[in-house]
């Protein structure tokens, strides 16, 4: 066997061990990996959309909510008060009521309109952070994840977003396809973006 030719084998192994190395780190990798992480990262796209929509958005704020979907500053100016439902002479409840939308004078309603608690602050951040705020129980009003899609599904302040009434824009998602994406992102592992 010539020198060359036992170079050239050696190379061969050589090249052949480095692609089996490599494609034994990328099968582990994979199986490490849970299955449905990209199905969870991509629901979780959609939930966002919704969820930074003002719909929701205009009242996930620090001290006074935001108005329309040009998220103007609020007319009357009102402030959070104490158990987030506005102050004295101007609580949230004077002009929004369970009733739900008033045609007359254009304000919206809906059970316990209020600012969301200010744990529940949305107000700047990123969709990763907005992601890992929504999975804090500390964040979240003590919810599991569970607890969250049961909110998201059937309470009637978060309906609200998708039947504004008129001269407001609904969320951008029908509620049963949003429903379908919250359950895909929880039944992936509710994976956050970076």
């Amino acid at each position: 066997m010539s020198s060359n030719s036992a170079i050239t084998t050696r190379l061969q192994v050589r090249i052949t061990m480095l692609a089996l190395c490599l494609l034994l780190c990328m099968t582990g990798r994979a199986m490490a990996q849970p299955a449905g992480h990209e199905e969870s990262l991509a629901a979780w796209a959609k939930i966002q959309i919704v969820l930074q929509h003002p719909r929701c958005l205009n009242c996930h704020q620090a001290e006074s909510p935001l108005q329309g979907d040009t998220q103007r500053g609020h007319i009357p100016h009102v402030i959070r008060g104490p158990e987030s439902h506005g102050v004295s002479g101007m609580k949230c409840g004077t002009c929004h009521n369970e009733m739900g939308n008033n045609l007359a004078s254009g304000a919206p309603g809906a059970p316990r309109w209020q600012l969301a608690p200010i744990s529940m602050l949305w107000q700047g951040l990123s969709g990763g952070d907005l992601c890992r705020s929504l999975k804090d129980p500390a964040k979240n009003g003590n919810r599991s994840l569970a607890a969250i899609t049961t909110h998201m599904g059937t309470d009637k302040l978060v309906l609200w977003g998708w039947n504004p009434g008129p001269r407001r824009e609904a969320v951008p998602l029908m509620h049963d396809e949003f429903m379908k994406q919250v359950s895909i992102w929880v039944a992936g592992g509710a994976i956050c973006p970076q």
